[in-house]
């Protein structure tokens, strides 16, 4: 008898490991996955577009090299836009904090293939609430920093594109965009100032804000311990009136700051984007069309499931460059040279942020 239950827990042992085998091995692949997408994108990219790849990598490096320095500066004035922004919409954290909060999270969001804006939401939860950040500014914060640039993001093609569908001269397409944008624009407008001027609406956006915290906590990985401590922190349906009463106090004390530092985050955004283009020389682009392959781009960025839009970033801001009369060569080259500023750099600078921050917080808790 004792050998019979011997043999069944072995048995039962033997399933157990062998599930826990499959579990992980399930759980590697889907790490896995995100990586090898993005490496199949770029790399098909890459291979199809191999020749013209050659050609531009020529005439990169016959550019002086004092031709990279306003590459350099669009770079940094795009970090301190978005830095001022953060700032604007969050009372109490300075424009170095800022930009180190804004760069480490974004870092995440676009190296992280799978949950990296999660992981970058519960960073700034974490480093604003080691500086004493109080909840009510967090939640705050991150409300205004989502649904402002959402407007920016579809108000900007609509607005633009709205301009030949009055004079009449707008093709299909636009037609289309500004059909689709200006019922979402209304809606969004409706809904929020709804929101400020009900509770009961509002309540609405505190039990998203339960599921959200809800959803970061299921998805951040255990071994992000910090990250998780600051969502842990966060009890967002039992300061839901709060935190609308501290939304509606940010409006109102800082509208016109948050507003100018929108204006000035798009402004930096395209400044990369015309930047990019004079530095590769690029031959009948006008400001206008630059403008509205800029604007589009981002609503490519925002719909795309892929982190930073990569692969239908470059594909579509190729396109309407072509679209706007500029050769193939020089929309590839401008889109690259696009996309290092405001991609590759964020997480190289980033990366580095978050390095600097976690040593100097190990350093706070050893000598504590």
């Amino acid at each position: 008898m004792f050998d019979s239950c011997r043999e069944r827990s072995s048995g039962e042992a033997k399933v157990a490991v062998a599930l826990r085998g499959r579990q992980l091995s399930c759980t590697s692949v889907r790490k896995l996955f995100g990586p090898l997408l993005i490496l199949v994108i770029v790399g098909s990219l890459a291979f199809v577009q191999r020749t013209v790849l050659v050609d531009i990598w020529n005439r990169l490096i016959e550019l002086p090299r004092i031709s990279l320095l306003p590459l350099l500066g669009a770079a940094v004035v795009m970090i301190i836009a978005r830095g001022a922004f953060l700032a604007a919409c969050s009372p109490g954290v300075t424009l170095r904090q800022a930009v180190m909060t804004d760069q480490s999270a974004l870092a995440a969001g676009y190296g992280i293939v799978i949950g990296g804006g999660l992981v970058g939401t519960g960073m700034r939860i974490h480093m604003f609430t080691r500086w004493g950040v109080a909840h009510i500014s967090i939640a705050s914060s991150i409300i205004a920093t989502a649904v402002v640039p959402s407007f920016s993001t579809w108000g900007l093609p609509v607005v633009l594109l709205s301009i030949p569908v009055i004079r009449g001269t707008a093709t299909s397409p636009q037609a289309l965009a500004v059909l689709v944008g200006v019922p979402i624009i209304l809606f969004s407008l409706v809904f929020w100032w709804m929101a400020l001027r009900s509770a009961k609406v509002f309540l609405l956006v505190g039990r998203f804000s339960a599921w959200l915290r809800g959803f970061l906590l299921r998805k951040i990985s255990q071994r992000f311990v910090r990250i998780r401590a600051g969502v842990e922190r966060t009890q967002p349906l039992a300061f839901s009136a709060e935190m609308r009463a501290g939304l509606i106090a940010l409006l109102r004390k800082r509208w016109l700051v948050i507003f100018a530092s929108s204006v000035g985050t798009l402004a930096a955004g395209f400044t990369c984007l015309w930047t990019s283009a004079v530095v590769f020389e690029v031959q009948g682009l006008a400001l206008w069309e630059a403008l509205v392959a800029f604007s589009l781009v981002r609503v490519v960025i925002a719909l795309s499931p892929i982190p930073g839009g990569t692969g239908l970033a470059e594909l579509g801001l190729i396109a309407l460059l072509e679209r706007a009369g500029v050769s193939t060569i020089d929309a590839t080259g401008t889109t690259l040279l696009y996309r290092s500023l405001t991609w590759f750099s964020p997480i190289v600078v980033g990366s580095l942020m978050w390095w600097r921050y976690s040593r100097s917080e190990k350093s706070l808790t050893d000598s504590a």
